[in-house]
């Protein structure tokens, strides 16, 4: 469907070129995301024919984007325009700012199609900015469009796949179909029907999987967040309940979150049950206990208690247990780790917006400590430090988040958000040297000197709280430069 365009680019000149380029007769819609109403309005030409909207009018700024709600809402939008050709361009970083929306990020695609498929006067473009954009959503994306805008023009996309292929995710229909492409005498056989459920669940991949072992049942992805409260939620948007008639719901908690970061290397029963019970009296008194505690995970996981011996998601081989999770489910950890390092590297080059709108989507995702609910006895574990090193670990990209959002702040001059998002920086450590510079910095350029010298004290007296001897002459002397020139 050559109506169906990807324009990939990685500078705003390239961008506003390629939509100039794109630009024809008749209405369009430029749907933003990551640009402001008046950005867009005066990159375009004025006229009456063009319209600029903000993602949220179509629904693409909800925690959970749905394909249905946004083709919906782009519908009324075209069906209000007069009769005659129309282009929608539309800015796909709604997938990043959304924690959720790279999950649905296929099925919009393919939704979209089906759009373009009943109205043969829409074209629609698809803007992909390369520097914000996770890896796999920039080659799902080009996956879905048959034809790509380049230098050249809109040419033919070789790495093009039907919406039937991708939901598959069948690596021999992949093959046939670009070997087709390139013989034309190897016609492409149509996708056949799944001859089991697993299959038929399958779709290519939008997160890099945390794990690759799958579960053999016929159930949706899931949802899991391991920040703050371990939460699984199912494909119908129910909450997994944890709460069992017998068994604790923090070891089976613990259970879940042990296995999920071993992931293909597994736990054997000696090693969970001295994470668990290391005070049994006997060896034996604790195998009957992760026993029955396994079936209870089971039984949480299954949705029920049938059948809790042969389960899909923790099954036992060769005397190790495994979690296995439904194909294509999402875990939160490695999108928070991408964003932060993406978040980063705009902030080293420069890029301040895009840095802003990673970092605020790892924001998000953030809800608290790594397996906050899981007991401490169970974290900190010298024999076994399965947790606790990780927990660290994010909590410190966490910290670096919030104050690289004070500093890309202030240097965008918003300089109350500064003073904000170091306030939050403290709140989690309150010697974090970096929260302390950047709030000293943002005080300094409002012109705040009394709040200034009041900052330098509240870090002088925390030091001395806590133990941490002097002032550090970095910030000795940025407080002494500050104070000079005010």
């Amino acid at each position: 469907m050559s109506r169906f365009i990807g324009l990939f680019t990685a500078s705003e000149e390239s961008l506003w070129q390629g939509v100039t380029a794109l630009l024809s007769a008749g209405q369009t819609v430029y749907i933003t995301d990551e640009h402001t109403l008046p950005q867009v309005r005066a990159a375009l030409p004025v006229s009456d024919s063009v319209e600029v909207v903000s993602s949220a009018e179509v629904y693409l700024r909800e925690l959970v984007v749905r394909a249905r709600p946004v083709v919906e809402s782009l519908a009324r939008r075209l069906d209000e325009l007069p009769p005659g050709p129309v282009t929608v361009f539309l800015e796909m970083t709604w997938a990043v700012r959304t924690p959720s929306g790279d999950i649905y990020l296929r099925e919009l695609q393919e939704a979209l199609q089906q759009l373009l498929a009943e109205r043969p006067a829409l074209t629609l473009v698809c803007l992909y900015n390369e520097s914000i954009l996770l890896e796999d959503q920039l080659l799902l994306g080009l996956f879905s469009h048959p034809v790509v805008y380049a230098q050249a023009g809109v040419c033919p996309n070789p790495y093009y796949l039907p919406p039937a292929i991708i939901r598959k995710n069948n690596a021999k229909q992949r093959f046939d179909y670009w070997l087709a492409n390139i013989d034309p005498h190897r016609a492409a056989p149509t996708p056949s029907p799944a001859k089991d459920p697993v299959a038929e669940k399958k779709a290519y991949p939008v997160e890099k999987p945390f794990q690759k072992m799958v579960a053999q049942t016929a159930e949706g992805r899931w949802k899991i967040r391991c920040f703050g409260e371990l939460r699984i939620h199912r494909e119908n948007g129910e909450l997994v309940d944890w709460n069992t008639k017998a068994g604790s719901t923090r070891k089976l908690k613990t259970i879940f979150a042990f296995l999920l970061l071993r992931g293909e290397k597994g736990a054997t029963a000696d090693e969970m049950a001295d994470l668990l019970w290391p005070e049994a009296e006997s060896e034996q008194q604790a195998m009957n206990r992760l026993y029955h505690a396994v079936r209870y995970l089971r039984a949480v996981l299954n949705g029920s208690a049938t059948d809790t011996r042969q389960s899909s998601f923790v099954v036992q081989q060769s005397s190790i247990y495994y979690l296995r999770l439904p194909y294509d489910s999402w875990i939160d950890l490695p999108m928070f780790q991408e964003l932060c390092f993406k978040g980063n590297q705009h902030l080293t080059d420069g890029n301040l917006e895009a840095g802003k709108i990673c970092y605020e989507s790892a924001e998000r995702l953030y809800s608290g400590d790594l397996f906050n609910d899981i007991p401490l006895k169970y974290i900190d574990n010298n024999e076994n430090d399965w947790c606790w090193s990780k927990r660290t670990w994010y909590r410190d990209m966490y910290h670096k988040l919030l104050y690289s959002l004070a500093r890309i702040h202030r240097q965008m001059g918003n300089l109350a958000q500064a003073i904000a998002y170091a306030d939050k920086t403290l709140d989690e450590n309150p010697n974090l040297e970096e929260g302390h510079r950047e709030k000293m910095l943002a005080l300094a350029e409002s012109g705040r000197i009394d709040a200034l010298h009041r900052q330098y004290r509240i870090y002088a007296e925390s030091r001395k709280k806590f133990n941490l001897g002097a002032p550090s002459d970095e910030i000795r002397l940025l407080y002494l430069n500050l104070s000079r020139n005010n």
